[in-house]
């Protein structure tokens, strides 16, 4: 079914919506905007400061001591042990 709508979408001109990123890091507020969170791409509780991200980024930022979402708990799908 979901190929039969792209095709439809195709006819209209229009292009599908793209893939989510699979995950995030949230930036702060202000100048450096440094890395605050880390999600997984279908976090609910992500805002407008969140960048696409690799899974080795995101496991080297909580390594570096950047905070794990505690909703989507990133740092258990990864497996990275505290």
């Amino acid at each position: 079914m979901a190929a039969a709508e792209e095709q439809e979408a195709a006819a209209a001109g229009q292009q599908p919506a793209p893939e989510p990123p699979a995950w995030l890091i949230e930036r702060g507020i202000g100048a450096g905007r440094l890395p605050v969170r880390v999600h997984a791409g279908g976090c609910w509780n992500t805002g407008k400061r969140c960048i696409p991200a690799t899974p080795e980024q995101v496991r080297r930022l909580h390594a570096e001591g950047v905070t794990a979402c505690i909703h989507c708990q990133p740092d258990t799908t990864l497996q990275v042990l505290e």
